[in-house]
């Protein structure tokens, strides 16, 4: 017995056809609604963000992905990465790509030898060091496959600044860095550095200040290239920060630069 839509589905392709960006979960609608929704997006020029659950199945994903649909997926709803490289290569077709969310250590059998060959295939890759630690080693080969894939590494540090940060933004990766606990006047150096690394292999640093800097320090390294998040009212009681705040709100890095959200880091 054929379900008759709802008012929901309906609201879904309204939204696909006048949204920039839409995102939803592929557990929210049936399948052929997130199809036509992903072809109708890609038509008017939009970008569909299908975050993968682990509900559907690879082939479901590579019909989404060869219309359009951009793939966010992870370690958590894809344990494998090899099972995520024909996602990836639809996403080719489709004109978008797949990013994958890495939640686990690195260091698991085999993981990260599948890991580079799906970077090789063109994946973003976005992690973290919140809950394990990350080895210098296994970022830059990380970065380097997604170099040679034409994806990105995106990595979210926290904690005291490392020289592995330097190195991975030579191999490619973009560094997002948490300030709390920092001390300026001794980050400011290896911020400095990390940009100029990045400078020549296309790599790009966020700097998501929760504390009080000095805005001299900022805005040298704002006018060096980087990004600045400001998370809390900080802006508002230096005007100094005030007017890098105001600036940095013109500038924004480009989406691959953030794993769905750019307002927190996980």
């Amino acid at each position: 017995m054929e379900i008759e839509p709802t008012v929901r589905e309906f609201d879904l392709i309204s939204l696909a056809a006048s949204c920039p960006v839409l995102t939803t979960r592929d557990d929210q609608y049936d399948f052929a609604w997130l199809l036509d929704a992903a072809h109708i997006s890609r038509r008017r020029g939009g970008r569909f963000r299908l975050v993968d659950s682990g509900t559907n199945d690879c082939v479901s994903l590579v019909w989404l992905a060869e219309a359009g649909a951009y793939i966010y997926t992870s370690d958590e709803a894809r344990p494998d990465p090899k099972d995520v490289i024909d996602i990836q290569r639809a996403c080719r077709k489709g004109g978008s790509v797949a990013s994958y969310y890495i939640y686990g250590p690195l260091n698991r059998p085999l993981f990260l030898d599948e890991a580079v060959e799906l970077g090789r295939a063109g994946a973003d890759f976005h992690l973290s060091n919140r809950e394990h630690r990350r080895e210098a080693g296994e970022l830059l080969d990380l970065a380097r496959a997604c170099g040679r894939g034409r994806g990105r590494l995106v990595y979210y540090h926290h904690g005291r600044l490392e020289p592995l940060l330097q190195s991975a933004a030579e191999a490619g990766a973009w560094i997002h860095w948490a300030s709390a606990g920092a001390v300026p006047d001794q980050d400011y150096f290896l911020l400095k550095d990390i940009l100029g690394a990045g400078r020549f292999s296309g790599a790009g640093l966020v700097i998501h200040l929760e504390e009080p800097w000095p805005a001299k320090l900022l805005g040298e390294l704002q006018a060096d290239g980087a990004f600045l998040r400001f998370h809390g009212p900080l802006a508002e009681a230096d005007p100094g920060l005030a007017a890098l705040w105001a600036r940095a709100a013109c500038r924004a890095p480009d989406f691959q630069a953030d794993y769905l959200h750019g307002d927190f880091l996980p």
